[in-house]
């Protein structure tokens, strides 16, 4: 995402806790800025940044609400924290199989707050997941605790070339796989 933002003219520094996703991220584009830090706590002064962006990260950290008063801290008045998460209900269950009508089952409850363990395949990489899944409610809280408004919430579809190249991803037209949020530091 650093790489992506950056290329379209963007100011970007990037912060990652991983000194090996770093050091990757550094060989691919030096460019953007790279700092080492947790989420909790950044080191960056109090108001410095217009924009962050949360891509993929708030369900993996322990202390989301944590993560989200650092992200309002380092953010200017009227700035907007973006996120981009594994949506809650994707996270509580699972379907029965990879067919686009597969039935979608919800596994523990999802309104609690519990930690997150999946293997995934694509294109032959095998891929693990271990986070935390959050209900919506927990972010919504995290955010309002925060000082932060949401403005734009999102719970986007499989795009078209997606169900192009794989049918059976059609099973996440009934089941949202994603969730975007952008907020406003009021």
């Amino acid at each position: 995402m650093a790489r992506l933002l950056h290329a379209k003219g963007h100011r970007v520094v990037a912060v990652d806790a991983s000194p090996t996703l770093l050091r990757h991220a550094i060989e691919a584009d030096a460019d953007p800025r790279y700092v080492m830090a947790d989420m909790g706590a950044l080191p960056f002064a109090d108001a410095v940044f217009d924009v962050v962006v949360a891509y993929n990260s708030l369900m993996d950290v322990e202390d989301m609400p944590g993560a989200v008063a650092e992200a309002s801290r380092v953010l200017a008045l009227s700035g907007r924290l973006c996120v981009c998460v594994t949506h809650p209900v994707a996270d509580a269950g699972t379907f029965a199989d990879r067919s686009a009508d597969a039935p979608f089952t919800l596994t523990g409850s999802y309104l609690e707050e519990r930690p997150f363990e999946g293997t995934f395949e694509r294109a032959g990489l095998r891929m693990v997941f271990s986070g935390r899944a959050y209900p919506l409610e927990s972010y919504a809280r995290a955010l309002e605790d925060a000082g932060l408004l949401i403005e734009i919430l999102r719970e986007p579809a499989v795009p078209e070339e997606v169900l192009r190249r794989d049918p059976a991803e059609a099973r996440w037209a009934r089941i949202p796989n994603f969730l975007w949020l952008r907020a406003v530091k009021a």
